[in-house]
């Protein structure tokens, strides 16, 4: 259990900015609190197996002092709160997580980007304004894929899916960054816009989706500079110090993805960001599509359903009713269950778990789950904003 292990780890399964943060922070935290980061991470584990909740809590103390510190010192809340991130993110990866009191100022950033994320209306007013089908279906796989623009601008026609399925159309891919895959969709918007595309470029020896007039791809600065050209004809007024590239597709996915509550895990899988291998297997297919129909409701520029589900308030009360009965009932049947939920909320400071139900206890741990996984959508959105590609 070292230190260097973990950060070996984030180095390969992660970008270089998040092994940098999370470097610096561990380094900072530990010079500040006059440890080594060895020293740190055994004091860590003499807490964790102590029996006194004060102790067992000492880091979130000590962490507080150091957040408080940094502010007096001139840093601005969103670098004081990374700089907290790479010690809980290193306590979490030996499962020995620390938790933050809700409304803590450890846990409190501003979402600050240098990047403008068009609304979804904004989207659609670019893509009536757009006057060739290239552009339109820059738009419309745009939106659908959340990738980045070195992966998008690289699609070869052979990568392409069989259009004639039903959508939302798996279209997978092997990112190129992260080197993770991303299990994406293709809405029924986009197919109709390929299938009308791709005719007009199938005598052309180019293997790309998106040709340029050599024999490479069209190059992501003129991707970026479509975009812009269409914001203005659209009349859509960028803010001053904001600029508008491709990756704004993938900040407004997740955005709608943390908005409409679907799990972070999804989100990621859904846009090729680094997931742990075992959510792969847990989370299903099912799962991605039902994600990504919910996302299309909100994203999709034309009138096109993707698949539209209702249920009645009645019939949703008696599923909510029967599944909190079947919980409770499962609670009975197997009390270590019980056993351990209870210990997870002692662990996150509840400590009146008595008189709560089964499924009262499993709502508290969902809402305290709910809130780490916000405060890891605000990172993910926020992150990359020096990165032009």
């Amino acid at each position: 259990m070292t230190v260097e292990y973990f950060l070996d780890y984030v180095k390969e399964s992660k970008s270089k900015n998040t092994h940098k943060q999370y470097k610096n922070g561990i380094e900072k935290f530990c010079a500040w609190f006059g440890k080594t980061p060895n020293e740190v991470l055994e004091l860590r584990r003499q807490d964790w197996v102590s029996d006194d909740l004060v102790q067992k809590k000492r880091f979130v103390r000590e962490l507080e002092k150091f957040h408080k510190q940094m502010i007096e010192q001139g840093y601005s809340i969103n670098t004081a709160r990374i700089y907290c991130v790479g010690i809980q993110q290193l306590f979490r990866f030996y499962e020995m997580p620390m938790t933050i009191p809700t409304g803590s100022d450890v846990s409190k950033m501003v979402i600050t980007t240098k990047d403008f994320i068009p609304r979804p209306q904004q989207y659609r007013k670019m893509y009536e304004v757009a006057g060739d089908l290239r552009s339109k279906l820059i738009i419309s796989m745009g939106k659908d894929l959340g990738w980045r623009i070195g992966d998008f601008a690289k699609i070869e026609k052979d990568m392409l899916p069989d259009l004639d399925q039903d959508a939302p159309i798996p279209f997978d891919l092997i990112t190129e960054k992260e080197d993770v895959i991303a299990k994406s969709f293709l809405s029924q918007e986009t197919v109709d816009l390929l299938k009308e595309y791709l005719p007009t470029i199938k005598d052309n020896p180019n293997s790309y989706l998106f040709p340029s007039n050599r024999e490479g791809y069209f190059d992501p600065e003129s991707i970026n500079r479509i975009l812009k050209d269409l914001a203005a004809k659209a009349k859509i007024k960028i803010p001053k110090r904001k600029r508008l590239r491709f990756h704004s597709f993938r900040k407004r996915l997740l955005s709608e993805c943390a908005n409409l509550g679907i799990d972070i895990n999804i989100a990621k899988i859904l846009t090729g960001k680094h997931v742990a291998p075992d959510m792969l297997t847990y989370l299903s297919e099912v799962e991605h599509r039902e994600a990504f129909i919910k996302v299309h409701e909100r994203l999709r520029l034309t009138e096109t359903p993707m698949r539209k589900t209702k249920e009645t308030a009645t019939e949703l009360e008696k599923r909510v009713d029967r599944l909190e009965r079947m919980l409770n009932i499962i609670a009975a049947i197997y009390p270590d269950a019980k056993t351990r939920a209870e210990k997870i909320l002692r662990d996150q400071g509840i400590l009146d778990t008595g008189k709560m139900t089964f499924s009262q206890m499993l709502a508290q741990i969902a809402e305290i789950e709910e809130r780490k996984q916000r405060e890891e959508y605000a990172r993910i959105i926020a992150e990359n904003n020096n990165n032009n590609h």
